[in-house]
């Protein structure tokens, strides 16, 4: 652990320096938990369901600390998919905070673990009613946990699906005053279905439901689908007798669904066969949602969100993020390293959905990064002691670690996000990133018949040997399905922190909706491109507006480009990962009037020491420029899974799903 003194970051851009630019409160001391707790496990009945009507029972266990003099507030957290309240990411949280005075309140999700009931997706119309009951029923008489005029005052941390429900449980009940969720989504439309155009007249470039379909994301869907009906099979939920007393098919289509209620099978069914989303499918997705009644969110709230993430991924945390700060809401945000696909928390970051736990007794906890950043955000918004962290915080692998304690010194940090420079290049003949001139070009890449064979770019899952960090296959572009646009080797380091974008002119010979990825590589001298943490950007521009300038957003990151490296952008038209396009296509790109805007510029050695002068931020696509000058505009647990054998039960289900959709008319 060191002082850091640092920074600036942005929308798109962020450039270093090391004088000049003002610190910020980011180095965090241990801080030793010094309460004993016991806890006490209860299930507990409730009514849930569209009319109310649904019961269920919900395994919790309440973790209450002794010494405290006065009434403390409660934290309310929840598992992530696959697991329950006695996973190590929910243990391990519960007693560090414990440890720290608070009264802790975990439970298992309904359909998971002990709880009965199907897996219901965090959704308002199930899961929502099911948080508020637990608090009115355990926290609310509870004379050691402090009350205001709403009830008890409680705060909720949890990561994936323990995070997703947050934002739903503050929307729609005041006695949730804060909330930090990790790794999670801002609507599961984007997640699952993701579309990164940029729909004209978007305000901020990230509002993703704004996009009627996506490019579905078959693999990460796939995996979750078959995890969940595994559940009956393992003892965990009740959803095959919930089923067979409410008439609800075990069976949809030919499609084996035990483990959810009818729509969500439906809805899976309907995606999967043929790429598209009904407005029923929307709805369902919208229903576990942050995004669907976002401006009712008005508590502070802490998002950390891991920058390997390809299930949510950094503009999930950027959409919610910019939302709750335009309204003047409280946020804050990291982006630590890890995230979904088997990436594990790092020494000193302890991100406990990520094998970070603190050790065999979680003691490590109490000097570990954001289990600190999190333990001072809910102290700073339930109890009224000071945090002067900053508003945004990144992870940089080319910052060592100090070797031991808390790994602040790895973190980079800004007053808030977005905040700092950008550079934006010019699509140049056929193959070149440019801030000078261009000259006039088209490249061509060509579509498949049936979309394969396609690029690759990762295996995707939860955790274990199957998953990319543990998979010796780098990513791969397929011969003629793709262009390249590269700039030339820069002359300094270029730390490059925020979501890039791109104004694109683009035709296709198809009459169909134009499917593509962007994906920003970066190349060293000797000419290898490493993919930028496997990250890919599916975009889907609707029939009748291609033709018209596509707008994009590629995936945020925070990278350090080498002096004598470039960057490239790449447009692909398929992927492993995804449901790609079946129809074959030629896709053109027109160099002149197209454009990549890159978070940062290159500091020479010569200047570095200089601040760096910010901008403000576009809330829209940059447009591309008239002038020729660069430009700037301102203990082991599974990550969320608990089964590497997965895939092969998720591959299976697809192939079904997939069959049963050809023999239905389309």
């Amino acid at each position: 652990m060191r002082p850091t003194l640092l920074l600036l970051a942005p929308v798109v851009g962020l450039v270093l320096a090391t004088t000049g630019v003002p610190a910020y409160a980011d180095v965090v001391a241990p801080s030793p938990g010094t309460h004993t707790f016991k806890t006490f496990d209860a299930l507990v009945p409730v009514v849930d369901g569209p009319d109310g009507t649904h019961k269920a029972m919900i395994d919790t266990t309440l973790y209450v600390p002794s010494g405290n003099a006065t009434p403390q507030p409660a934290i309310l957290q929840t598992n992530g998919f696959g697991l329950s309240k006695s996973a190590a990411e929910i243990v391990s949280q519960a007693t560090f905070l414990a440890r720290h005075g608070y009264v802790v309140l975990a439970y298992t999700a309904q359909g998971f673990g002990k709880s009965s009931g199907c897996v219901t997706l965090q959704s308002r119309t199930y899961d929502v009613k099911d948080a508020q009951q637990l608090i009115t029923k355990l926290l609310g008489p509870r004379a050691d946990v402090l009350h205001d005029s709403h009830g008890p005052v409680v705060g909720m941390v949890g990561g994936s699906y323990g995070g997703g429900i947050q934002a739903n449980v503050a929307e729609n009940d005041p006695r949730i005053h804060a909330i930090a969720p990790g790794r999670t989504w801002n609507t599961l439309q984007y997640s699952l279905d993701p579309n990164n155009r940029v729909v004209p007249g978007d305000p901020t470039g990230f509002s993703h439901e704004r996009n009627t379909q996506g490019v579905f994301k078959f693999e990460w869907t796939s995996l979750f689908f078959a995890s969940g009906n595994m559940n009956p099979a393992s003892g965990a939920g009740s959803c095959p007798q919930d089923k067979a007393a409410s008439g609800d098919p075990t069976k949809v289509a030919g499609l084996a669904c035990p483990g959810f209620f009818l729509e969500v099978c439906q809805t899976y069914g309907r995606i999967s066969a043929n790429g598209d989303a009904t407005e029923q499918d929307k709805a369902l997705l919208a229903d576990s949602s942050a995004t669907t009644q976002l401006d009712k969110l008005t508590v502070p709230t802490l998002l950390v969100q891991g920058q390997s993430d390809t299930l949510f991924n950094e503009n999930d945390a950027v959409s919610t993020y910019l939302s709750l700060r335009q309204r003047g809401v409280p946020v804050q945000m990291i982006w630590n390293s890890g995230g979904h696909g088997g990436y594990d928390s790092l020494p000193g970051e302890c991100e406990v959905y990520g094998s970070g736990t603190g050790g065999a007794d979680f003691r490590g906890l109490d000097d570990c990064y954001l289990t600190l950043r999190t333990l001072h955000f809910l102290d700073h918004y339930l109890r009224g002691t000071p945090d002067p962290s900053p508003g945004f915080t990144y992870f940089r692998d080319w910052i060592p670690y100090a070797g031991s304690g808390a790994d602040d010194e790895q973190y980079g940090q800004a007053a808030q996000f977005p905040a700092g420079p950008a550079t934006t290049y010019r699509l140049s003949g056929t193959s070149a990133l440019t801030t000078g001139a261009a000259t006039p070009g088209t490249a061509t890449f060509l579509n498949p018949p049936g979309g394969t064979p396609s690029a690759y770019t990762e295996t995707s899952n939860f955790t274990g040997p199957q998953s990319s960090p543990r998979v010796p296959l780098p990513p791969t572009e397929q011969p003629g399905q793709h262009v390249d646009f590269t700039t030339l080797p820069f002359g300094g380091d270029l730390v490059s922190v925020g979501v890039p974008s791109a104004h694109l002119l683009l035709s296709h010979a198809s009459a169909k909706d134009l499917i593509f990825f962007g994906k920003v590589y970066d190349v060293d001298a000797a000419g290898t491109a490493t993919l930028i943490h496997r990250l890919i950007a599916p975009v889907r521009v609707p029939a009748a507006e291609v033709g018209q300038p596509v707008d994009l957003k590629l995936l945020g990151f925070a990278h350090r480009f080498a002096k004598g490296h470039s960057a490239r952008l790449t447009l692909a038209a398929t992927d492993a990962t995804s449901y790609n396009a079946k129809v074959p296509d030629v896709i053109t790109v027109r160099s002149a009037g197209s454009a990549f805007t890159l978070p940062g510029q290159v500091v020479p050695a010569r200047v570095r020491s200089q601040a760096p002068v910010a901008a403000a931020a576009p809330a829209a696509p940059a447009a591309v420029p008239a002038a020729a000058a660069p430009e700037t505009s301102a203990a082991r647990l599974p990550a969320t899974g608990p089964d590497a054998g997965l895939p092969a039960a998720a591959l299976a289900l697809l192939a079904g799903a997939v069959l049963v959709g050809r023999r239905r008319p389309v």
